[in-house]
C-alpha cells in the first residue's frame, strides 16, 4: 500500500513565497502607474490651451491606493458651481460647446458711431438679445490619453509578467 508524504518545508515555503508575490506586485504596480501618471501629466500640461494660464495651474495628479485597487488621475482643482464653474470651462473646452446665451439688457456709453467720433459720450440702451456661442473640441486631456494609452497595457503587462517570472525561480 502507497503512503502519502506531505512536506511540509517545501508547502511552507510555496505558502510564504505566494504570500508575498501580491505585495511585490502591488508595490511594482504602484511605482508604474505612478510613472504613467506623470508622465500623462506633462503631456495634458503640454497640449492644455493656455489664455491666461488658470486652467494650466489647476490641473493636478493624483494616485489612490486601497486594498484591492491602484488608480491614477489627472483632474482639475476647481472652483465655483453653476454655469460660471471652473469644470464647466474645462469641460467646454475638453468637449467643445455649442450653445446660445442669453444677454440682458442694459445700458451703455458710446464715445463713437461705427468709425465716427462723437464729441461726447452718448448712454444709450442695449436691448436683451442671444448670443450664440461656439467652442472647438480641444481635446487637452482625453488626446494624449489616446496616445499614452497602448504604451500603458504594455508596461502594466510586463510589470506583472517580471513579476511572475520572479516569482516562478
Amino acid at each position: 500500500m502507497d503512503t502519502i508524504h506531505i512536506d511540509v518545508a517545501n508547502a511552507r515555503q510555496v505558502g510564504l513565497r505566494f504570500e508575498a508575490f501580491p505585495d511585490a506586485l502591488y508595490d511594482d504596480l504602484r511605482r508604474e502607474i505612478d510613472g504613467l501618471s506623470a508622465e500623462l501629466f506633462a503631456m495634458v500640461q503640454a497640449a492644455t490651451p493656455v489664455k491666461t494660464g488658470r486652467l494650466l495651474s489647476q490641473e493636478r495628479v493624483r494616485l489612490f491606493t486601497d486594498k484591492e485597487r491602484i488608480t491614477g488621475y489627472i483632474d482639475i482643482a476647481g472652483e465655483g458651481s453653476g454655469g460660471g464653474s471652473d469644470f464647466a470651462k474645462a469641460a467646454a473646452l475638453e468637449y467643445g460647446a455649442n450653445a446660445t446665451v442669453a444677454v440682458s439688457a442694459h445700458s451703455m456709453r458710446l464715445d463713437h458711431y461705427w468709425s465716427y467720433k462723437l464729441n461726447s459720450p452718448v448712454s444709450v440702451l442695449v436691448d436683451a438679445y442671444s448670443r450664440p456661442t461656439t467652442i472647438a473640441q480641444r481635446a487637452y486631456e482625453r488626446g494624449p490619453l489616446a496616445q499614452i494609452q497602448p504604451q500603458v497595457m504594455e508596461r502594466l503587462n510586463a510589470v506583472v509578467a517580471k513579476n511572475v517570472a520572479e516569482a516562478n525561480a
